[in-house]
C-alpha cells in the first residue's frame, strides 16, 4: 500500500525495519534511510525523530528529487504514545484542505507540539 500513499511517516525503529537497516543513530543516517525509502516507494517520507535523543525533536521530509526539509520542535520532557498517529492525521487533514505537503507537515508538527505542551 505504501507506494500508493502521498506520504508515509515512519519513526526511527519502523524506518530501520522498512529499509533492512540498523536504527539510525544520527540525523545523517536517518536522512539516508529516509531517502532510500522515498526512492524505493516513489513517495514522500517523513522520518519522525521522536525516538532520537537530544533537546529537539527533529523530523525530516524526504521526497524524490527534492532537497530534504528539516522540521524541529523542542523535545518535551516525558514519554508519550500516539504522537505519530496524531501527527499523520493532522498532515492528512491539511492535505485534504489543499495545503502543500511542506505546509501540511509544518502545521501538523506545530499542532502536535502545541497540544502536547498544553499551548493549544
Amino acid at each position: 500500500l505504501m507506494p500508493h500513499c502521498r506520504i508515509v511517516t515512519p519513526n526511527l525503529p519502523e524506518l530501520a525495519v522498512l529499509t533492512g537497516s540498523a536504527i539510525a543513530v544520527d540525523e545523517a543516517s536517518a536522512c539516508r534511510q529516509g531517502e532510500e525509502l522515498s526512492r524505493t516507494l516513489s513517495t514522500a517520507v517523513l522520518v519522525k525523530g521522536g525516538h532520537a535523543r537530544g533537546n529537539e525533536a527533529v523530523d525530516w521530509l524526504l521526497q524524490p528529487q527534492c532537497p530534504p526539509l528539516r522540521f524541529m520542535a523542542p523535545r518535551l520532557p516525558r514519554e508519550m504514545r500516539g504522537t505519530g498517529c496524531m501527527l499523520s492525521s493532522a498532515i492528512a487533514a491539511s492535505i485534504a484542505l489543499g495545503m502543500s505537503l511542506e505546509e501540511s507537515v509544518r502545521r501538523a508538527k506545530r499542532y502536535v507540539f502545541d497540544v502536547l505542551s498544553g499551548s493549544a
